[in-house]
């Protein structure tokens, strides 16, 4: 499943450390018997005893409740294990005593951003700056805190003045780099992270924002090896982990058997050892009853997940499904709503840890709980690790197994996972749909352009609208290969990373590099409005599916605009959506098997402009009749597996 911004990293925060009482403001603000209780509480927390800094933290504050450094240190522990209330108390207090404190108030502005309020979170840290304009930190705390707002702008203007009051401020130079990153800026966010690691070199933050980088660009190879070296740093970084794993899926050179292993060595470190031990589950054990379901998501927005979960949480049987989505992400929007309106319960886990949300989910009495984010941005495995609900699934978010004991099933068909050594690279059971295990909803109704291209210009143009980092040095050399067996041909390709320049140039000469005309290869950026995006599908008379790591989203969205596409059905998950998606429409005669067919079926389709015509012409047809887009009938086959499950928990005593 493409995501539009493959697994942001982690934002990098300037580290807090616990304030110091100053000398002028102990005698006037506190009794002697609290300024020595206070030194001895800011010793254990700077020597990082943090349990006894707590306990004599709170000791200052019966002795006198609105010291303000006790305050402000204990609401950082506070803040540090997720007692966001308790912290918001805290700094409440301390303000109250210290109004003109800057420190205080951009502690207290980073809290409220965690808390999602954001007009307050901006007066707070303003005020920190305007109380000491040259504060860095609070410049820096500023940047997040627009950027959280979606005030980018304003943002990149906070952490540049942050970094020309402090050059080496590591965090500032990581966070811009994300936010670069974000823009598509990919080379300006490379030199961002470089800089960052040269001032912070343990610092794990740049390190997992530069490999992630580096794939979006499509080094692949290069990206992987950053991971590796971050992690031997930083071993229990499981988001940066993740994206090891998930980097794996883009490349021909790892074995699927070795990439497997990498999944279990993920799950063996971070998850595993958060499975309760006989643990048993209180929910009524009745195998026909109503069931409740628990979709867990940071997608449930205008995002590619979306445009296949949502037909199926709308299309629940409610006499039988009782749907809970549990959205863990922030980002809302039209998508949003109408989720929400289609759930039975909306119950946002944003800013739960991960033990929280877990048994927040149990609390509820969720029966089944499923996974659509896998490996992929903002996901929530180690909520799963928890066992919150009796069976587990994942589907449709990440194409391979989570390496994940925990999670009891994964959803597939048999196209996708053939029966065999696809089995053994799971570890999450296989159930495999009867009839593919994707049901689409294009996102709007976009009218179907009736004639390829190649009737009017007489030139076949091919094309990719996947993200670059599916477009390796594997697939560049075949696709070059395709344009030099069709002379007058053209490529067009369209990512969102294309906006970078280098990035652009350095797929540009690549091409060059197999003797193709570089003016026979188009690169455009992304086009954000989404029926400009769909329209651009007219100007392609074949689609290419990149391998080994196929197109899903992208390879609908050509199909629903009538382009064909051509697809090369590799050995694991990753490489066989293509085949999937195709055999489920009845175009698997575009199933190559390898690479020498899959350049034949190219060149060949490309030579025949009558049956262009025809599979445009019949596209919409075809799709309409197809189980791709029969939302009902595809809902159902998921309640008969979910069902089926639920019996098997049953039958084998919980």
């Amino acid at each position: 499943m493409k995501k539009n911004s493959r697994k942001p990293a982690a934002k990098a925060k300037r580290p807090q450390a616990p304030a110091a009482a100053r000398d002028g403001q102990r005698s006037a603000v506190a009794p002697a018997s609290s300024v020595a209780a206070f030194g001895v509480a800011l010793g254990h927390h700077q020597a990082g005893r943090i349990a006894e800094a707590e306990a004599g933290y709170r000791a200052v504050l019966r002795l006198d409740p609105d010291h303000p450094h006790a305050n402000n240190n204990l609401a950082l522990i506070l803040r540090g294990r997720g007692d966001h209330a308790d912290a918001l108390a805290c700094y409440r207090r301390a303000i109250k005593r210290a109004p003109d404190d800057p420190q205080l108030h951009s502690n207290f502005g980073c809290l409220l951003v965690d808390l999602g309020q954001a007009a307050e979170a901006l007066d707070a840290l303003r005020r920190a700056i305007e109380l000491k304009p040259d504060y860095a930190e609070a410049h820096f705390n500023l940047g997040n805190a627009l950027r959280s707002a979606n005030d980018l702008d304003g943002a990149l203007a906070c952490y540049t003045e942050a970094l020309r009051l402090k050059p080496d401020m590591a965090a500032a130079l990581s966070n811009m780099g994300d936010l670069l990153k974000g823009r598509a800026e990919l080379s300006r966010a490379v030199e961002c992270f470089m800089a960052a690691l040269r001032a912070a070199p343990q610092m794990p933050e740049p390190c997992n924002n530069l490999g992630e980088t580096l794939k979006e660009q499509g080094r692949i190879t290069e990206a992987v090896a950053v991971f590796q070296q971050g992690l031997s740093a930083h071993p229990t970084a499981a988001i940066m982990h993740s994206n090891l794993v998930f980097a794996l899926n883009y490349t021909a050179d790892a074995p699927v058997e070795m990439i497997y292993r990498v999944h279990r060595h993920w799950a063996e470190r971070h998850a595993d050892p958060l499975l309760p031990a006989g643990r048993k589950h209180a929910n009524d054990r009745s195998p026909d009853r109503k069931l409740r379901i628990g979709y867990v998501s940071p997608d449930f927005c205008a995002h590619s997940v979306s445009f296949f979960a949502e037909p199926v949480i709308r299309e629940h049987d409610r006499s039988a499904f009782e749907v809970i989505c549990y959205p863990c992400s922030r980002r809302s929007d039209a998508v949003t709503e109408r989720l929400r309106a289609a759930a039975d319960g909306w119950v946002p886990i944003v800013g739960l840890s991960d033990e929280a949300a877990a048994s927040r989910i149990a609390a509820d009495g969720i029966d089944i709980l499923i996974d659509l984010a896998g490996h992929t941005a903002e996901n929530r495995l180690l909520l799963f690790a928890r066992k919150p609900a009796p069976v587990q699934v994942t589907w449709l978010g990440y194409p391979n197994t989570t390496g994940m004991p925990a999670i009891d099933y994964r959803l597939t068909d048999g196209i996708a996972d053939p029966p065999g050594l696809a089995d053994q690279l799971s570890a999450e059971r296989l159930v495999r749909l009867p009839h593919g295990f994707h049901c689409y909803q294009p996102p709007m109704e976009v009218d179907l352009q009736p004639r390829p291209p190649v009737l009017d210009s007489g030139v076949v143009t091919f094309g990719s609208f996947n993200n670059t980092s599916k477009v390796t040095a594997e697939v560049v050399r075949v696709w070059a290969e395709i344009l030099k067996r069709v002379p007058k041909a053209r490529l067009l390709l369209k990512s969102r990373q294309m906006g970078d320049d280098e990035t652009r140039a350095r797929y540009r000469n690549s091409f060059i590099a197999h003797g193709v005309d570089p003016d026979r290869v188009e690169l455009l950026a992304r086009i954000p409005a989404a029926d400009g995006h769909l329209r651009a599908y007219d100007r392609l008379d074949i689609a290419l599916d990149p391998f080994p790591y196929n197109g899903t989203t992208t390879t609908c969205e050509a199909l629903w605009m009538g382009v064909p596409v051509v697809t090369l059905a590799g050995r694991s998950h990753v490489a066989r959506v293509g085949a999937s998606l195709l055999t489920n429409v009845g175009l698997g005669e575009l199933i190559a098997s390898d690479e020498a067919d899959y350049i034949a079926k190219a060149v060949a389709l490309a030579g025949d402009p009558d049956r262009l015509a025809g599979l445009r012409a019949g596209m919409r047809a075809r799709l309409d009749a197809a189980p791709l887009t029969d939302h009902k009938g595809f809902t159902r086959s998921i309640e008969t597996a979910l069902r089926a499950m639920w019996r098997t928990w049953v039958e084998r005593g919980g």
